[in-house]
């Protein structure tokens, strides 16, 4: 997030530049895209994957203790290894969305703080942990329920031209995976950029609670998803035989 933050005063400074200034800063510009350029010229490229894994909120916050903890989320861990796994076998690209609040977060206003920067609960949960360091791997972090808001991931995107199929899961499935993939789709139809979202529902899960009854929100929540182009799929099964049928499979 510090990136992010970063990145929206550097557009600020920009906006406020006055015209000597920014002609001076129009032609750096223009000096890094022909180093750019160049690069590419000589095979200097960022690697390119045809898949991205995004795994949503399995922070020890949401899974292992805090005030926003399920311990039931354990549950979904074994499968999401197996789909790490497998992405990692394709060398294809693998994410984690994790929150990671500042401590005067908005967000707090609505729900019991959780996730803070720096603290324990805005950890990967130990099972990830060795994940976020290997190669093809990135994170990022949120201050509110919606990762795809995020400007670094973005960017990412926008990089990511060959890009052709995306599989979701995580926690929760109504809140922020829902937000998330719909946001996704959005923002891709925005770069003009066809990609075919999936959502895994064997490893995604929300909980229960008064007036929050899991069965009907996640309901609520898959029919919300593929009323904006999102394909839920059951299982890891069922995503491999969608993908043979789409022409998606490694």
């Amino acid at each position: 997030m510090n990136n992010n933050k970063e990145q929206r005063e550097i557009l600020r400074l920009i906006r406020k530049m006055n015209p000597e200034q920014r002609e001076i800063f129009d032609g750096l510009l223009e000096d890094v895209k022909k180093l750019s350029n160049e690069a590419k010229e000589k095979g200097v490229t960022e690697k390119q994957f045809t898949k991205a894994l995004f795994i949503v909120d399995m922070n020890n916050g949401f899974v292992n203790f805090g005030a926003m903890a399920n311990t039931e989320y354990n549950a979904l861990v074994p499968e999401q290894l197996k789909l790490i796994e497998r992405f990692r076998k394709e060398q294809q690209l693998v994410n984690f969305i994790l929150e990671g609040h500042i401590e005067e977060a908005v967000e707090f206003l609505l729900y019991p703080q959780h996730c803070v920067l720096g603290t324990p609960e805005a950890e990967l949960i130990p099972e990830f942990k060795d994940e976020q360091d290997k190669e093809n791997t990135k994170v990022y972090y949120k201050n509110s329920i919606n990762g795809a808001l995020n400007l670094d991931l973005q960017i990412d995107l926008e990089d990511l031209r060959d890009l052709k199929e995306i599989v979701v899961c995580g926690v929760c499935t109504d809140l922020c995976v829902l937000d998330f993939v719909r946001t996704l789709a959005r923002y891709l139809d925005e770069i003009n950029h066809k990609v075919q979202i999936f959502v895994v529902a064997s490893v995604c899960s929300t909980f229960d609670a008064p007036g929050h009854e899991r069965t009907e929100e996640e309901k609520l929540a898959y029919r919300m998803m593929r009323a904006a182009g999102v394909e839920v799929v059951a299982n890891m099964e069922e995503l491999e035989q969608r993908e043979k049928v789409l022409g998606l499979a490694a």
